[in-house]
């Protein structure tokens, strides 16, 4: 090496590039003024020999090579230029394996300089995800594929604020830590701009940590994993076609018919996922339900979300769920997607520790880990984890059009002690056991969901008592504006896994929900998600397969006639279709039963408190006595005749039974009208008397007497109750 050159060169940071514990590799390698004109620095691990080459616009002219001089046998290289600004280039690296005597393998590839770009990151970006202000953080962060300054590449940034050294490692490096040492910039962030076509590599990001230690983590804003790893994603270039169809969304709907989609629905055969999606929305939508919720989000083998932003397989990649968004619209079907901002998976590479200290999750284990120990719970605390939260929410409402999200696990969010035992959690400030920054931040994410344009209406999947749910923001709550009624499938499927024989003894579960079903408002959930899918009531309620079949229909009826929007996930849906369908019929065109899910006026109890009997009866009903709907339910494991008072004398059409064969029932039914005679009961002057299978329910339609029919009706009573005289002349 000339001596020149080697003046010019800081060999004790040179040294701390060789050993990998560089955080400001710019300061030394790619291009920097230097006497006489410019100093090139450049770091390959295993080269022989590098060369500069200058790019040129010029094909007469071509490219220029310039040599570099071996700084280091390690691998590292220097040129002095005599031009002071140096323009495109690349490098000409030259690998060799020798023997003793002879070069055994060479070869020579051409690789762009990641240090020769000034920062990328904008200041003011950084600082406004550290202050906990960023909402659209997936657009700056993690692996993005882009051009700069005339380069084709991948912008890397990551943050890691107490990290010693952070370094981008891949298949396109050989997972060499040591190549693309990344620059630590503001806020604890690092980045680096690495030219070349990466789209599709896997990576990774190598940490450096005191003591020498080195870990890998995966990118938390990485879209996609492959084995276990990050992959490059090309961004989605997809063509929305359902612009008129988000304009005209400008309230939240008043009632809901939701189709819950399993985790894995779809085959993973890129050939067939097409035809899957098209065949089941049209399923869908011939049943009657008018949004499909879904779980876009990548699970661990635990069911629990590690990589927030990772795409579940079952959908292939977030270009197949836009699409699927774009035809449900097309279809005038809402799309509901699940969200889960409570915590992330122990994943191997994950988020835990993540540069070496508690970053996204708490330090005390007592705050940062789930009841169970299968996930971490977020630092909600922390300005830079509400941002990527916040960021991580809008990703899947705005960016692929949602028209609701569904906040999973809130009430792990909502209480510190939540599903722990004493001694296992700690309280907040005042003494008591609410998350108060996790209330802040469920507050703000809602308040700000709305802000920019349109109207995305927001579910809390919920199983605590906590207050004002779905209480507006201004009255003290937390605005969401539908709450899942966990606590009412809970205690009823507990009611219906006792054998019938037994279940006087729980009644009070049957009916107590009824007090407070109008307290928030509500989503009844038939969800996999609480024990009530297909297999776990199967496994759940008693009996031979004839009995659990009854029982399940008439749980399924039992949760569309009771007060509340409905969600019905796909394997019930799937066993039951024609119920199902029928259900959302009435819910549908029956005022008394889906337009009035609000009003605790909709709803009135005719028995209550026949324990011994296992029966209830009760009313749907609106203002006009026309639109009243008679429910009795039988849960029973034996056939009954059931009299039950009702509020008019008139007559009553059975407009749906369980038990009707057509839904694989043995067919008690009610066919003829039914009018209601004179007897009293429930404290009701008239009544009327059905026929039940065991295990079902019957829906009877009010219908008036005509103004001839009440004519008729009187004079019968008057007749079969006053006497005529007879005369006893001849």
């Amino acid at each position: 090496m000339n001596k020149k050159l080697y003046k010019l060169m800081n060999w004790a940071d040179i040294e701390e590039i060789i050993y990998s514990e560089c955080d400001h590799p710019q300061d030394l390698l790619g291009p920097h003024a230097a006497t006489g004109g410019t100093l090139v620095q450049a770091y390959f691990p295993g080269a022989s020999a590098v060369s500069v080459k200058w790019l040129s616009a010029d094909p007469l002219v071509g490219d220029q090579v310039t040599q570099m001089e071996v700084a280091d046998e390690d691998g590292y290289f220097a040129v002095i230029l005599p031009e002071k600004k140096v323009f495109n280039y690349t490098y000409s690296v030259t690998y060799e394996s020798k023997s003793v005597k002879k070069t055994l393998k060479k070869k020579t590839v051409d690789l762009g300089d990641p240090y020769r770009h000034e920062q990328i990151l904008k200041k003011a970006d950084i600082d406004n995800f550290c202050n906990g202000n960023m909402s659209d953080a997936y657009k700056l962060f993690g692996a993005k594929v882009m051009s700069h300054a005339g380069e084709k590449g991948v912008l890397f940034s990551v943050w890691a604020p107490n990290a010693l050294r952070v370094s981008v490692v891949g298949d396109f490096n050989n997972w060499d830590g040591r190549i693309y040492q990344m620059k630590r910039i503001e806020g604890g962030f690092f980045e680096l701009f690495i030219p070349g076509d990466l789209a599709g590599s896997k990576y990774q990001y190598e940490i450096k940590l005191k003591g020498d230690i080195i870990i890998k983590r995966n990118d938390p804003f990485t879209l996609a994993l492959e084995d276990g790893v990050s992959v490059i994603s090309l961004p989605t270039q997809y063509k929305w076609n359902d612009t008129a169809y988000m304009k005209s969304i400008k309230s939240k709907p008043t009632n809901l018919l939701i189709y819950e989609l399993s985790d894995n629905h779809f085959s993973t055969d890129a050939k067939k996922l097409d035809k899957d999606i098209d065949k089941l929305i049209k399923l869908v939508k011939m049943q009657g339900y008018k949004y499909i919720q879904l779980n876009p989000q990548l699970k661990d083998e635990s069911g629990v979300v590690s990589f927030s932003y990772a795409v579940n397989k079952s959908f292939s990649d977030s270009a197949t769920i836009k699409s699927f968004v774009d035809k449900c619209h097309a279809n005038d079907l809402g799309v509901i997607m699940c969200w889960n901002p409570s915590g992330f998976g122990r994943a191997e590479n994950g988020m835990e520790f993540f540069d070496g200290t508690a970053l996204f999750e708490h330090q005390n284990h007592l705050q940062g880990i789930s009841a169970d120990g299968k996930k971490m719970l977020y630092q909600y605390g922390r300005p830079e984890v509400i941002s990527f939260l916040m960021s991580n929410g809008y990703y899947w409402a705005k960016e692929y059009h949602a028209d609701g999200i569904c906040v999973s696990n809130v009430a792990e969010m909502l209480y510190l002690d939540y599903g722990k035992t004493e001694g296992a959690w700690i309280p907040n400030i005042y003494g008591d056991n609410e998350n108060i920054e996790a209330v802040s931040f469920i507050k703000k994410f809602i308040k700000e969901l709305n802000s920019a344009s349109g109207y995305i209406f927001t579910i809390a999947e919920d199983s605590s008592t906590h207050k004002g749910i779905t209480t507006s923001q201004d009255e003290g709550g937390l605005g969401f504006d539908y709450k899942w009624n966990e606590g009412f499938i809970g205690e009823f499927n507990e009611y219906m896994s006792y054998d019938p024989i037994n279940r006087k003894n729980l009644h009070y579960k049957l009916v107590d929900d009824f007090i407070y079903s109008y307290a928030e408002n509500y989503i009844c959930p038939m969800s996999e998600k609480i024990n009530a899918g297909i297999e776990s009531l199967n496994s759940m309620y008693p009996g031979d397969e004839a009995m659990k079949k009854a029982a399940i229909r008439l749980a399924v009826a039992f949760n569309y006639m009771h007060p509340g929007n409905k969600l019905i996930t796909e394997t019930v849906d799937s066993t039951n279709s024609k119920l199902c369908s029928a259900l959302n019929k009435l819910f549908e065109h029956e005022v008394a039963v889906g337009k009035t899910n609000n009003d605790p006026q909709s709803f009135e109890w005719l028995s209550n408190m026949n324990a011994d009997g296992c029966y209830i009866s009760y009313v749907r009903k609106t203002d006009d006595p026309e639109d009243m709907m008679v429910v009795i339910c039988n849960f029973a494991g034996i056939e009954q005749t059931i009299t039950s008072g009702v509020p008019y004398e008139g007559k009553y059409l059975e407009v749906l039974n369980t038990d009707e064969t057509v839904y694989d029932g043995t067919g008690i039914v009610n066919k003829d009208e039914i009018r209601a005679g004179s007897l009293s009961a429930d404290g009701r002057p008239q009544s009327i008397t059905v026929k039940l299978a065991a295990q079902s329910m019957t829906i009877m339609k009010f219908i008036p007497y005509t103004e001839e029919e009440l004519a008729k009706v009187i004079e019968e009573r008057i007749r079969n109750f006053t006497p005529v005289k007879k005369s006893k002349n001849k």
